[in-house]
């Protein structure tokens, strides 16, 4: 109803809790299909982390009411805030919220990377893709315009893909 009106900010409470996974999933494309196409603003509310991490490109975390945290699904899984959000965080999937811009390196790296290139904003997951089916242990990363702006490896995409060792101290602390 809301694409009818052309309203400016379409608003989505739950839309997508009551489906199954791999509908919610689909659901989930099509909205993020359909938000580049109409390009409009959409305020998408969800008690799913993961669901936040994938349409969101700003998020905001709430605690009785209050915003504990906002900002990139980046920001908030590399920075949390206080206790609270780092164990709203401490199981996501890094690979798949992480860029390799966060990684990327200008020294200690060979100068060749036989030829693979990841664009700036590429997730971790996508590299390691990348890079494992090229059979590279490192990788070019580059702007919009092919200009390099910095060299991964395999070995650190995996290290940032691991879960801090901060939260499973404290995990193992708490059992």
């Amino acid at each position: 109803r809301a694409l009818t009106n052309d309203a400016p900010i379409l608003l989505m409470d739950e839309a997508f809790s009551a489906l199954d996974p791999l509908i919610r999933m689909d659901m989930q494309s099509v909205l993020l299909d359909l938000q580049k196409e109409i390009k409009k603003t959409v305020v998408f509310i969800t008690h799913d982390l993961d669901e936040a991490l994938r349409l969101g490109d700003r998020i905001a975390i709430l605690r009785d009411g209050e915003v504990v945290q906002q900002g990139t699904g980046q920001d908030i899984v590399l920075q949390p805030a206080d206790e609270y959000i780092s164990s709203f965080v401490k199981e996501v999937n890094r690979g798949r919220v992480i860029m390799v811009d966060t990684i990327a390196t200008q020294s200690g790296m060979p100068a060749s990377t036989g030829g693979v290139t990841v664009r700036t904003g590429t997730i971790l997951e996508e590299a390691a893709k990348t890079m494992t089916d090229a059979n590279q242990q490192f990788a070019t990363v580059v702007d919009d315009n092919g200009k390099a702006t910095g060299i991964i490896s395999m070995n650190s995409l995996i290290q940032a893909m691991v879960t801090p060792i901060s939260h499973l101290t404290s995990r193992a602390a708490a059992e």
